[in-house]
């Protein structure tokens, strides 16, 4: 009967995690920026296909500061907004890109992150949970690859 019951324990916490959150992230990349920038961008897809809706909370770096944001348009003006957290929809995608929702690190620790580079980023959910990605620094963020993590 013990057996059985160590089985059930491990099958069921081999299940939780297995069933962890469905969210996959694509294309992950950091704007190259000057070594003398205060300031990097930080962009990337989120695919939800789960059937319930996710929310970013944080994306977090050993590089630096990361803060949500995004940008606006008010009486023909571009300005950036902080943001708390950023939802995607059950089945949805929502894309951290140029003009809309994106990252800004700041602070950095061990300089501007260089062309070339990849630079660790954990994403944190509302629930807690966290992803990890790695986001290439590049130019116009053409040289990413198209791998999906989950």
């Amino acid at each position: 009967m013990k057996g059985r019951f160590c089985l059930f324990v491990l099958l069921c916490s081999w299940f939780a995690v297995a069933q962890a959150s469905e969210l996959m992230v694509h294309d992950a990349w950091i704007r190259g920026m000057p070594p003398t920038s205060r300031v990097v961008p930080v962009y990337l897809s989120l695919h939800n296909p789960s059937d319930k809706p996710l929310v970013l909370k944080a994306i977090t770096s050993p590089r630096g500061v990361v803060e949500l944001h995004q940008t606006l348009m008010e009486n023909e003006v571009m300005r950036m907004q902080g943001v708390e957290a950023i939802q995607i929809p059950p089945h949805g995608m929502v894309k951290l890109a140029p003009g809309g929702y994106h990252g800004m690190m700041s602070d950095f620790k061990t300089g501007v992150p260089a062309l070339g580079e990849e630079v660790a980023l954990t994403l944190t959910l509302a629930d807690g949970e966290t992803l990890s990605v790695m986001a290439k620094v590049t130019a116009q963020g053409e040289a990413h690859d198209h791998s999906m993590h989950h």
